[in-house]
């Protein structure tokens, strides 16, 4: 099941200086925290040929105290520009720490398999620290997904994907479209275990590197498999 997994639509960004590299504390200045904030993100496979585009907006935010809320609206287009599938996913701030909903880190095309399915997902939350230091461990994450047949209920498929050892590398100054950045660089293996009609399946391992800016979010992602690039994605626009 290659690709199964998009981890890049995990991204997220925030206006602020492209340069600097500081803890963040106020939930505010990010961008997946404002109404009506847009970014754009390119993925590429890796013989650098493109695979989709995904655009993103922010809606519907909400502040409770020192936490702020929001959903955001996605739309996954292919490597022709169409359409290919609409989503969405929430996103919160408390204390300066960033948590993203585990539903924006599936691959949409797969969601497109099961179009005319009826799907659920329940998970954790991905957290994002405002301290970040080389060495840091950094909280697991668990998505389970079920898929049933609409008219007889009956269950089909049942996915867990599991998160691990996400660890902070270090510090890199990456480049992509929208800007040159100093990223923090964090690795982390994804497993993909799958159920259908009661069978075990064959999984699916893939390590992932992700470049995160404090205040700024993830601008580049790279998703190897037995040590072999499969895919990365970078931040193109930000609006």
């Amino acid at each position: 099941m290659k690709n199964t997994i998009l981890l890049l639509l995990l991204l997220m960004f925030a206006f602020g200086h492209p340069t600097k590299l500081r803890a963040q504390d106020n939930c505010s200045d990010y961008l997946l925290l404002r109404e009506n904030a847009q970014y754009e993100i390119l993925t590429y496979s890796s013989k650098d040929k493109l695979m989709s585009r995904a655009a993103y907006q922010v809606k519907d935010v909400s502040k409770s105290g020192d936490k702020i809320e929001a959903t955001v609206q996605s739309k996954v287009y292919d490597n022709k520009d169409k359409l290919n599938t609409e989503g969405e996913f929430t996103v919160g701030c408390s204390n300066g720490s960033i948590w993203m909903d585990m539903r924006s880190m599936v691959n949409p095309d797969m969601m497109e398999a099961y179009k005319n399915m009826e799907v659920s997902m329940t998970g954790d939350k991905m957290l994002y620290p405002s301290e970040l230091k080389a060495g840091q461990k950094l909280e697991d994450g668990t998505l389970n997904i079920e898929v049933k047949d609409k008219s007889s209920g009956q269950a089909f498929s049942n996915m867990t994907m599991k998160i691990t050892d996400r660890t902070i590398e270090g510090k890199e100054s990456i480049k992509v479209p929208a800007g040159t950045y100093d990223a923090y660089k964090i690795s982390q293996n994804t497993q993909m275990e799958n159920r259908a009609m009661g069978m075990r399946m064959p999984g699916m391992r893939v390590q992932t590197i992700e470049y995160y800016v404090p205040n700024m979010g993830m601008v580049r992602s790279e998703s190897y498999r037995n040590g072999k690039l499969m895919s990365y994605s970078v931040l193109s626009k930000v609006k």
